[in-house]
């Protein structure tokens, strides 16, 4: 590891405080105070003590982790992208979340008290759903690194600067080069995606499932089976859209490779709303003199056609960005501060050698004689000499 690169010049104050108060919020304000809640509500109704004592010992554990991640995040968002310094804090706290999150399971003792005061709720299986998310943002952080590592670099002179693709060299299908994408992307909307189309559906119902159990009623047993059909389709479709929604990610808008992958996705997506939406039709006439049946397959469908026109954006997109991809030598799409800045000087610089070329041009063009054959001398008007 290069220690120059933990260097007080490469270091930011302000990024650091920046990214420390997010850490704070996400990962100490907001727990400690609904832990703190909890624990206001339980004793102005008399609650069980065993719960306040839970409570207590999570606010404890909310203290350590949350004091050490924003350290964590200070030191990481100090640093610039790119670097092993940031590497390696971004490493550390991704990891420590993991942990976080899994010692806030007490052991078993927080699914014990909840199955003993409301009902029995896999919280292990919540964390290996959580496990998965968790484990693309420590990936997220090799992405990051490998993606700003030539820029970082170049910024700091210690290798020359890449230069620049020629566009009349580049076909369609070269969209799909490797070099062309961002490692950092692909995994945060793949992370995204997999959070909003497996894992949040699947938590949802978990939750159903133990509610209805804890009513004892044999007649839910044909809804608990949908609910089990309709997890598998979740994580049937939503797998395959999370891998669609990393190539969509990893690939810089403005290429082939990115609109198709994302046409795909729509795709695969007007079919999970369906089977989510169960086809526009709830039938519930499992419990004797409670029967309901609803059809509300115009609103889903009415759904499913605004989803659609996600594919006229991504045409759009292709068809607005291509231009400006292919001006600026078909780069990886890093979405810093920096590439906004060069984008914006790149096409200045696209418009002054367009001018450039166009005055060039009428240069020339002004040079050429109107009637070259007034400047030749035939062989007839030679013979006229005495």
């Amino acid at each position: 590891m290069n220690i120059g690169e933990f260097d007080k010049k490469y270091f930011s104050l302000a990024k650091g405080s920046i990214t420390a108060a997010v850490h704070a919020l996400k990962y100490l304000a907001v727990p400690y105070i609904l832990f703190a809640f909890g624990l206001v509500a339980l004793s102005n109704q008399d609650g069980p003590q065993r719960v306040a004592d839970l409570l207590t010992e999570m606010q404890t554990l909310v203290l350590i982790f949350g004091i050490v991640l924003t350290v964590l995040g200070f030191f990481k968002g100090a640093y610039p992208k790119g670097s092993y310094s940031r590497f390696l804090f971004g490493i550390t706290a991704s990891v420590l979340v993991i942990v976080y999150v899994f010692s806030l399971l007490l052991g078993g003792r927080t699914e014990d008290v909840i199955a003993q005061e409301a009902f029995e709720l896999d919280l292990y299986l919540i964390f290996v759903l959580f496990f998965f998310p968790a484990l693309l943002a420590v990936l997220m952080q090799f992405g990051e690194f490998a993606d700003h590592r030539r820029p970082f670099l170049e910024k700091d002179g210690r290798i020359a600067v890449k230069e620049k693709e020629d566009p009349e060299d580049h076909r369609f299908y070269h969209d799909f080069r490797l070099r062309y994408g961002s490692l950092f992307n692909g995994l945060k909307l793949a992370r995204s995606t997999l959070i909003g189309f497996v894992v949040i559906p699947l938590i949802v119902i978990i939750l159903m499932k133990a509610g209805f159990s804890s009513l004892n009623v044999e007649e839910v047993d044909s809804m608990m089976s949908n609910l089990d059909d309709i997890s598998t389709y979740m994580v049937m479709l939503g797998v395959p859209m999370a891998a669609l929604a990393f190539f969509k990610g990893f690939y810089p808008k403005g290429s082939v490779s990115r609109f198709v992958p994302a046409v795909a996705m729509v795709l695969v997506t007007l079919y999970w709303i369906w089977v989510l939406g169960l086809g526009g039709q709830f039938v519930f006439d499992s419990i004797e003199e409670i029967s309901i049946n609803l059809d509300f397959s115009k609103l889903l469908l009415l759904v499913m056609v605004g989803t659609a026109l996600w594919i006229v954006y991504y045409v759009l997109e292709l068809l607005l960005y291509r231009p400006e991809w292919k001006d600026a030598g078909f780069p990886k799409d890093l979405r810093t501060k920096e590439s906004r800045k060069q984008r914006k000087l790149r096409k200045a610089e696209a418009m002054v050698a367009a001018e450039k070329k166009k005055a060039e041009e009428e240069k020339v063009a002004s040079e050429v004689p109107q009637n070259p054959a007034e400047d030749v001398t035939t062989p007839v008007q030679e013979s006229k000499e005495p």
